[in-house]
């Protein structure tokens, strides 16, 4: 296995059903305008201390679904549960197990690494891995 298995299966805990969601995840942060522009919606809707520990190199605070879903926009949220063919309570409930972790691993150094920084559609979440990764 891969390094870029490693870490996938770290994030998807080997769950071929989870690394779905997580490139569905990955793509709707795209969509959102990028890392960055996710985080400020984070902590305009009050998470700001809790996506502070996601970013830091401490231990992440955990997120409930229902704080998800009180510091987004319904219709964020609605997008990604069209991705993930769910409703709004599973989109949340994804985004509350899913991010912490992924905005741990892209901010491996307490910094969003520059490859995840903003917008990019071209880049998938393989190619952020192995860019974070390389050596």
């Amino acid at each position: 296995m891969g390094l870029l298995d490693d870490v996938l299966g770290s994030l998807t805990g080997g769950q071929q059903n989870k690394l779905g969601q997580l490139q569905a995840v990955w793509n709707w942060v795209q969509e959102q305008g990028g890392v960055e522009v996710l985080i400020q919606k984070f902590q305009q809707g009050g998470l700001g201390e809790i996506i502070s520990s996601w970013l830091s190199n401490g231990s992440n605070q955990s997120v409930s679904s229902d704080d998800i879903k009180s510091s987004l926009p319904t219709q964020d949220l609605e997008s990604l549960a069209g991705k993930l063919g769910t409703d709004v309570s599973g989109a949340s409930g994804v985004l509350a197990q899913l991010l912490p972790e992924l905005l741990d691993k892209i901010s491996p150094q307490g910094e969003v690494h520059p490859e995840a920084s903003g917008s990019n559609s071209q880049l998938d979440l393989g190619s952020l891995v192995n860019s974070i990764f390389k050596s």
